[in-house]
């Protein structure tokens, strides 16, 4: 149970400096962030020992954000968020194909892959706020030329 508290103090401190220090690409990442983790914690099938198909949802939404996040924005980092996310997604195939894949597995691994983006989000909101202190400015979307 210790390990929830963990990663929600980590969630929180990542996302409060994201808000603090970050662009509009940081800002929106932790904004979903926070949502997809309180929708995954009142998620009504936390119990179920097969594929959860409510966090498994989360998780697509989640990363159709994230995708949508690294093809408007200025910045590298959201890429490998989204492709980390893909791999949250391929656990759920895993879980899928092997059905005697033990739940704390299934789990642990969902969970072990949410701190590397924690980290990108955090590293992402420092370097857009040493290009501000550096050039003045620092453009977050990129634009879309027709």
């Amino acid at each position: 149970m210790i390990h929830i508290y963990v990663f929600n103090i980590c969630l929180v401190m990542a996302c409060a400096y994201a808000f603090w220090r970050g662009g509009g690409p940081e800002r929106s990442t932790a904004a979903i962030f926070l949502i997809a983790a309180t929708a995954t914690f009142w998620r009504p099938d936390a119990l179920r020992d097969d594929v959860q198909a409510v966090l498994l949802a989360i998780d697509i939404v989640t990363l159709l954000s994230l995708v949508a996040i690294a093809l408007t924005a200025n910045r590298y980092w959201p890429l490998y968020v989204a492709a980390l996310q893909l791999l949250t997604i391929a656990i759920h195939g895993v879980k899928a194909y092997d059905d005697q894949l033990p739940q704390w597995m299934y789990i642990s691994a969902n969970g072990k892959l949410a701190y590397p983006t924690l980290i990108l989000l955090a590293i992402g909101a420092m370097r857009h706020h040493h290009r501000i202190l550096r050039h003045g400015s620092d453009r977050g979307w990129s634009i879309v030329r027709r």
